[in-house]
């Protein structure tokens, strides 16, 4: 048994190695391999990178140009079942007029042009027959819409972007006038503590104090004047009665 590492002494030719390639290709499971995978095991058989390139890229040629082929006679016979489509509803039509009216039969006439129309139709449209310039055209159509739908992705992508960037500073600019909000109102809440804890005791309204001093003074007054009058009359008496 062979170690694994050592060279098994067997050799095989070119004609052998693709033999042996495709039939393992063909018997093993079937799976896609990435482009690394495929450089690393061409590498273990002694194909350079550059050859697995260039050939990966003429792969890649023969695919887009049978990827346009397949695109051209499918746009044909699209176009081929619209005109086949079209030809019997007039024909029916005409028929039918032809047939609803007195007169000789004149469908027949209309029938056979645009019979013929049809039918060289059918023979480029049911033709598998591509020429190479078409094939180009119709990869150079692929290429613009390719970069026609990468130019809109990106730029929906733009807008996407522009449109968070926007929502993201409307939310910041709403953060901070609420965080404004709530600091002014902190600050003032403060002043006014400070105002309320360092204001003076109110001061007694003059006008209540001197009331409340006279008003003492007019009651003794008031009782004087009452004293004054009762000694007056009893002396009054007094100077009657020795009368």
């Amino acid at each position: 048994m062979v170690k694994p590492g050592k060279p098994s002494g067997r050799q095989y030719t070119e004609a052998e190695v693709r033999a042996i390639l495709e039939r393992a290709l063909r018997d093993a499971q079937t799976r896609e391999v990435s482009h690394d995978e495929l450089v690393a095991a061409a590498e273990e058989i002694g194909i350079s990178r550059g050859a697995i390139e260039a050939a990966s890229r003429d792969i890649e040629h023969v695919r887009g140009e049978e990827a346009a082929r397949e695109a051209i006679l499918a746009r044909r016979r699209k176009g081929f079942r619209t005109h086949l489509f079209s030809f019997l509803l007039v024909q029916a039509f005409l028929f039918a007029v032809n047939a609803l009216t007195d007169g000789p039969w004149w469908f027949f006439w209309p029938l056979l042009g645009c019979g013929l129309g049809l039918a060289f139709h059918a023979l480029g449209a049911l033709s598998s027959d591509v020429s190479p310039r078409q094939i180009r055209r119709e990869l150079e159509r692929s290429a613009a819409q390719a970069r026609k739908e990468q130019h809109r992705r990106l730029q929906e992508q733009r807008r996407a972007e522009r449109l968070e960037r926007k929502q993201r500073l409307e939310q910041s600019a709403a953060d901070l006038g609420h965080a404004v909000e709530e600091g002014v109102a902190t600050v003032l809440s403060r002043i006014a503590q400070e105002i309320r804890g360092s204001a003076p005791p109110p001061a007694p309204v003059e006008g209540a104090s001197k009331r409340s001093r006279i008003a003492p003074l007019d009651a003794d007054e008031a009782e004087s004047e009452e004293l004054g009058e009762e000694e007056a009359d009893r002396a009054a008496r007094r100077g009657r009665g020795g009368r």
